[in-house]
């Protein structure tokens, strides 16, 4: 939806870290855990996953990050400024290559005297001859070490009594895998990986995460982490922080996502529903783990469904780092009287500033009711106006969230009305292919879905053929989670209040991941508001478990046309 030079500027500006050059050093907040990461060579893309590696963390909130891109410029005193050293730095394949031996020294007695190291995927693999280091990093591309493509994997076997895999259940991941990696001998595994078809398609089962100690300090390496695609992927997200915690000999806090809980009665425990009210948010619980839950007056300056989960899978993906407006399930319209409403402003996309675009989607009337049956009904009235300019255009919204029904499925009834303060309002998107201007990714805008980063195997359902996939009243998007069962969300647009035929927005790439769809309501042209006149949008989101046929999508569509 943008040019690559323009992703790249919002991802490093929404960043804000601090980059160690040289000998400088670094005063992070005394309560966080401080984190130098050794980054600048590497044969896999660094440049890409040394940034999304220090939003991780960042995000946390528990971790300062610090990144260099000299590891020589390091010495003792700078080193010991910091809890943990992580490494997405390698000599290969220049396996011979020695730092000097002042900094090997200076290293050792980091290590030896208690500071941490996590290593990742090739972080390792350096100073082939030099054994103290391999002790340190653990694992390393061995002699007999081979991959095939890039392949779906299985995490699994996690040592249930050490702290950092303790109560953590199964996960899938999109990664490169490791076969035959060389060990070091004394180190322990804490996790295996298998993959049916990784190389030449024969399956492969190994041990992939360990841990080991040198003198005071806990190490820490998995074969995982080929790309940004694995980097994404919450499971390994998990892996990373609680290895962090545990290395820097911190009690490991970090929670494991309720879909990756290791519980004997986890999916079959009797619901308990339960409401959580905040000033910006609406939740409803069952047990201890969040159905869903809406978001506003939030720093990302609209309100929006996220997360939306059945059976513990979590449908929805907030702000990613390729489209940080993206929220969840949300609504937005792309231009109105050509100010951007969509995407943020350059400068305006930090974490703790804020998120702001050039035009504003202001609530100025909010009312939540929660119902006894587990329903809600959410009425909400918005301001649209330039960032520094009066309204042009009110909107009055209505949500009904059903009750979870007992197959955990459950739908959102969204209507919208819309009337201009304006003389006229001009809705817009960026011109389609063909159109003065156009490009490929141009027509989006209004009611969008961005799902979870972490599923595999999209499967798109429509009404129609194949050759008119993204026409029709309704289309649906379903995956295989990260624990490998399945899910999706069906959008059904009531025909009586959409102006003229909508075509779907769908993208469907696995290698970023980026899963996305909508009802444009703007695909093929603009819409015209003159002052008295209103335009009505009208939805039914559902969030399904499990398989589900174009029949049934069929049916549930039918009932909700005749019912509303």
């Amino acid at each position: 939806m943008k040019s690559l030079f323009f992703l790249l500027v919002i991802l490093s500006t929404s960043l804000q870290w601090y980059i160690v050059k040289g000998q400088t050093s670094v005063v992070p907040r005394d309560e966080m855990i401080r984190i130098l990461i050794f980054s600048g060579r590497n044969n896999h893309e660094w440049q890409k996953t040394t940034p999304l590696l220090g939003r991780i963390f960042k995000d946390s909130k528990l971790f300062n990050v610090s990144i260099t891109e000299r590891p020589d410029t390091f010495s003792y005193p700078l080193l010991k400024k910091f809890r943990i050293v992580i490494s997405n730095w390698n000599t290969w394949p220049d396996n011979k290559l020695r730092l000097s031996a002042q900094w090997e020294r200076d290293f050792m007695k980091y290590v030896i005297e208690g500071g941490g190291v996590l290593s990742f995927h090739a972080g390792a693999s350096s100073f082939y001859d030099w054994e103290p280091y391999h002790q340190i990093g653990i694992g390393r591309w061995g002699t007999d070490t081979r991959h095939g493509p890039r392949a779906k994997g299985h995490v699994y076997g996690f040592d249930q009594n050490h702290p950092i895999t303790k109560g953590m259940g199964d996960f899938y991941i999109m990664d490169e895998i490791w076969e035959n990696s060389e060990i070091y001998p004394e180190a322990k595994a804490i996790g295996k990986l298998s993959a049916t078809e990784a190389k030449d398609g024969h399956p492969i089962d190994v041990s992939a995460v360990f841990v080991n100690q040198t003198g005071r300090g806990r190490t820490f390496f998995t074969t995982l982490g080929h790309d940004e695609r694995a980097l994404l992927n919450s499971g390994f997200q998990t892996l990373l922080l609680r290895a962090a915690q545990w290395c820097a000999g911190s009690e490991v806090t970090i929670p494991v996502p309720a879909c990756l809980e290791v519980s004997d009665n986890k999916l079959n425990s009797k619901a308990h529903f339960n409401w959580i009210r905040t000033d910006t948010t609406v939740t409803l619980k069952n047990n201890s783990g969040i159905i869903w839950q809406y978001n506003y007056n939030n720093r990302f300056g609209k309100p929006y469904f996220h997360p939306l989960i059945v059976k513990n899978s979590d449908l929805s993906c907030v702000s990613p780092p390729d489209h940080p407006w993206h929220l969840g399930l949300w609504f937005s319209w792309k231009f109105i009287n050509g100010i951007n409403y969509w995407e943020y402003m350059n400068g305006y996309n930090s974490p703790e500033t804020g998120y702001k675009s050039e035009g504003v989607t202001q609530i100025t009337e909010k009312k939540v009711v929660t119902n006894a049956d587990f329903s809600a009904e959410i009425a909400m009235k918005f301001n649209y106006h330039p960032i520094q300019g009066i309204p042009v255009l009110e909107e009055e919204r209505t949500l009904h969230v059903s009750a979870p029904l007992p197959d955990e499925s459950y739908f959102i009834d969204e209507e919208h009305l819309f009337k201009p303060l304006a003389d006229s309002v001009l809705l817009d998107r960026t011109p389609i292919s063909g159109e003065p201007g156009g490009q490929s990714w141009g027509g989006y805008s209004g009611l969008s879905v961005r799902f979870n980063q972490d599923y595999t195997l999209p499967k798109i359902v429509s009404p129609l053929d194949s050759a008119n996939l993204r026409k029709g009243n309704w289309l649906y998007m379903g995956f295989n989670s990260i624990i490998n069962e399945k899910a999706g969300i069906s959008i059904l647009q009531h025909p009586e209040f959409t102006p003229g035929p909508t075509r779907w927005y769908v993208i469907s790439d696995q290698n970023v991941p980026f899963y996305y769809f909508s009802p444009a309501v703007l695909f093929n042209r603009s819409i015209l508001l003159k002052r008295g006149e209103t335009l009505r949008l009208n939805y039914r989101i559902w969030m399904l478990p499990g398989e589900i046929s174009k029949e049934r999508l069929q049916q549930k569509f039918d009932q909700y046309v005749s019912t509303k």
